[in-house]
């Protein structure tokens, strides 16, 4: 049974105290090509999206989006899912880029934290690149694993910090990027800019699965994305591309050619059944 989502279909909740720090359109996992109005999703967001419409998710279900953001690829993954429902969970609301695939209902809440909703209310839950900004990422599993209803599935994605694009940064002496050593800057990587991404927990492929077991769920399905286009876009919309961005850049079409150890990782995990007695 769900508490508030069905209730609230078509409002907004109003938003806590504090800043919005998502608007940025560089970095919401689509972009809008032209003037036509189309929209390309990035690379790892269509991961997503193939986890999502897998055969093993409940069908006509209801789905939950922790952390996203103006609510477009929240729509767009319950489009996927044949969700009845979506709700989107996040601090704010930005406007979407473009208009949704499908009706949306926003619930404000910080992350992580207790969500409103009683336990077993959705059948898919995704959150995309949020669990590495949060102070506490088990608090975010367990909230989940909670309000997933039996036969559930949880899709999430987060940069993998033994990525080769992190390698090869180190052994070039530079800062990966993603892995920030202020809050303020990004210092130590001369390429792309110079904002700080956020991150405050990375996970390699061994610590997030032990993460989501000692949070009650199996990994079911594992894919790799690449980061490489949300770099160019942001680096387009800064400045024009130099010389070094257009070399970087050259060496990106080469290195999303490689199979594994991509920039982020892309799950589908299902609940552990509990233990009888």
């Amino acid at each position: 049974m769900i508490t508030t989502g069905e209730r609230l279909a078509g409002t907004e909740v109003a938003q806590p105290a504090g800043e919005w720090a998502g608007p940025d359109p560089r970095y919401r996992g689509y972009r809008v090509l032209g003037r036509g109005g189309g929209v390309r999703l990035d690379h790892r967001v269509r991961r997503a999206v193939e986890m999502v419409s897998s055969p093993s998710r409940p069908a006509d279900g209801r789905m939950l989006d922790l952390g996203g953001g103006d609510g477009y690829l929240t729509a767009t993954l319950a489009a996927a899912a044949g969700a009845r429902l979506a709700v989107v969970a996040d601090v704010g609301a930005p406007e979407p880029l473009a208009s949704p695939p499908v009706a949306v209902t926003r619930v404000a809440v910080r992350l992580p934290g207790p969500l409103p909703f009683a336990a077993g209310s959705f059948d898919v839950i995704v959150s995309l690149e949020t669990i590495e900004h949060l102070l506490d990422p088990d608090e975010l599993l367990a909230e989940a694993r909670r309000v997933l209803a039996p036969g559930g599935c949880l899709v999430l994605s987060t940069p993998r910090l033994d990525s080769f694009l992190v390698i090869g940064s180190l052994l070039l002496g530079v800062q990966p990027p993603g892995v920030d050593s202020s809050s303020r800057r990004r210092y130590g990587n001369p390429f792309g800019e110079q904002r700080p991404s956020g991150h405050l927990h990375l996970f390699t492929r061994r610590a997030l699965t032990e993460a989501l077991a000692a949070n009650g769920f199996r990994l079911e399905a594992y894919r790799e994305g690449r980061f490489s286009s949300s770099w160019w876009q942001a680096v387009r919309s800064d400045r024009r591309p130099g010389w070094r961005d257009l070399a970087v850049g050259a060496v990106f079409v080469v290195y999303d050619r490689i199979p594994f150890r991509k920039d982020v990782m892309v799950v589908r995990a299902v609940p552990i059944p509990p233990v009888g007695p």
